[in-house]
């Protein structure tokens, strides 16, 4: 059992389904329930629910939804109630939403609030992020060094900061053969030689899906025995369908949908491919990367820490239908250079991006903020939660 156990309440403003948050909590989780720590998760219901609570971890439907001043007094009078009946040690917001409400559910309650932001689309909420955060917040960590200097730059204290890089777990995604073996043989029509991009995202604007079909048209006119995957699906399945009819790539384009088998299917990839006009650390480019691919993405947010262009992959600027296709056209004709590449991928993750390490960095965060809980005031916990010399047992 563990010595200084915390009781942990995340408050996430989307549904529990597929994306970068969910993924993260969905290990994070039932780690620390197998460190002996409680995990309880508020949000809307989603698909993916069931992995929480097979994991030991409770989730507690609740949404986070406010136009205005009115609406914003009864979501945080909600959460107020929530917490009290949960009586967690540790807050822990997953946006600036969700941070400003539980600085307004429980600025006065003597619990830390540890938010975590993975990216902020929104350049209006970036403006204001420093602001929200300085005042919602005892402590911020960011999973890059991008949206780290970002947000740092328009206002918030790098004092109560922490860059923790969100791992990869190489005992689920690794390079494997007999699963390469299973998938090609299950594609329709894959010839032994064709060559398959792929991509693992959300259909949703940000993806830029479009731009990608574009790119892969201008490929598939030079090089024919190629094929595009897309898993995943999201709110324009139907309007990308549609533009790869458009684009006259429809056979050779598969949709794949939503798949829990991701492994599988990025070991059916040669590439992996993401045109994304908006990104943070880009989960499912890394887990590629464990998986021994080679990575084309666009330099866009944290991306460029990941993908090292002409080291393990190439990175193009966004919306640059040609520019994306000559880098897929270049890996195309050099399998030795996906390789090298694919190999370098793998070495980066186990390097740079350990899972152990990740979930330790975050533990030891939580249980020093934890101990704190109960034993001083809100406004005391800030300073004691960034004092480095605190550990739990102070």
């Amino acid at each position: 059992m563990n010595e200084h156990p915390f009781k942990i309440l995340y408050l996430m403003t989307d549904p529990f389904g597929m994306g970068g948050v969910q993924s993260d909590l969905k290990a994070l989780g039932p780690y620390f329930v197998s460190r002996g720590h409680e995990v309880v998760v508020a949000c809307p219901s989603g698909d993916q629910v069931d992995v929480l609570t097979r994991g030991g971890v409770t989730h507690i439907p609740f949404s986070v939804h406010f136009r205005t001043p009115g609406q914003f007094g009864d979501q945080a009078r909600k959460l107020r109630s929530l917490i009290e009946r949960v009586q967690p040690t540790v807050l822990a917001p997953q946006s600036i939403r969700a941070s400003w409400i539980c600085h307004a559910a429980a600025k006065n309650l003597p619990l830390a609030r540890v938010t975590t932001i993975h990216n902020i689309h929104s350049n209006m909420n970036a403006l204001w992020a420093g602001v929200i955060l300085n005042r919602a917040s005892h402590l911020v960590i960011f999973e890059s060094d991008h949206e780290h200097r970002r947000i740092t730059r328009l206002g918030l204290s790098r004092r109560k900061t922490r860059v923790i890089p969100s791992g990869i777990d190489t005992e689920t995604f690794y390079p494997d053969p007999e699963a390469r073996q299973k998938m090609r043989a299950a594609l329709p029509d894959l010839g032994p030689d064709d060559v398959v991009f792929g991509c693992v995202a959300r259909l949703s604007e940000e993806k830029a899906h479009d731009n990608l079909l574009a790119s892969y048209a201008v490929v598939r006119k030079t090089y024919p025995k190629t094929r595009l995957v897309l898993v995943g699906d999201g709110p324009l399945r139907g309007e990308i369908e549609s533009r790869a009819r458009e684009l006259g790539i429809a056979p050779f384009v598969h949709f794949a949908g939503q798949q829990r088998n991701v492994r599988e299917w990025l070991n059916l990839f040669d590439v992996f491919v993401l045109a994304s006009t908006r990104e943070s650390l880009p989960r499912a480019a890394r887990e590629a990367m464990a998986c021994g691919l080679p990575v084309i993405a666009t330099r866009v947010g944290a991306t460029r820490e990941a993908v090292r262009d002409g080291e393990n992959g190439f990175l193009v600027p966004p919306a640059q239908v040609d520019s994306f296709a000559r880098a897929m056209i270049h890996l195309l004709f050099d399998p030795d250079l996906r390789v090298r590449m694919g190999r370098e991928s793998r070495r980066m993750i186990d390097a740079r991006f350990s899972q152990s390490t990740w979930l330790a960095d975050n533990e030891s965060v939580y249980k020093v903020a934890g101990s704190l809980a109960g034993r001083f005031s809100s406004r005391e916990i800030g300073p004691r939660l960034l004092d480095p010399a605190v550990t739990p047992c102070s």
